[in-house]
């Protein structure tokens, strides 16, 4: 399967979904705020492989990059079907 299958890109949008929105429901300002800001945390410490995982092969850091990449334009398409 493509990576970029519909139905892969549909399963990524509604785990980010899941994760991202469905988890905040409920949460007042500052635990929301919380939440957002450590969930991009990740995703910038997840950015830096080379401090995360010193030495790692450039197949582990290429595979790395890609997963952050994905995971924010899943992000992002699920901000924008959320309006």
């Amino acid at each position: 399967m493509d990576k970029d299958s519909p139905d892969l890109l549909d399963a990524l949008d509604d785990l980010v979904r899941e994760l991202l929105l469905e988890r905040t429901e409920g949460l007042d300002a500052p635990q929301l705020a919380a939440f957002i800001d450590g969930w991009g945390s990740l995703l910038r410490l997840l950015e830096h492989t080379g401090l995360v995982v010193p030495g790692a092969p450039p197949e582990l850091v290429d595979g790395l990059a890609a997963i952050v990449a994905r995971v924010r334009e899943s992000q992002a398409r699920v901000f924008d079907d959320d309006d």
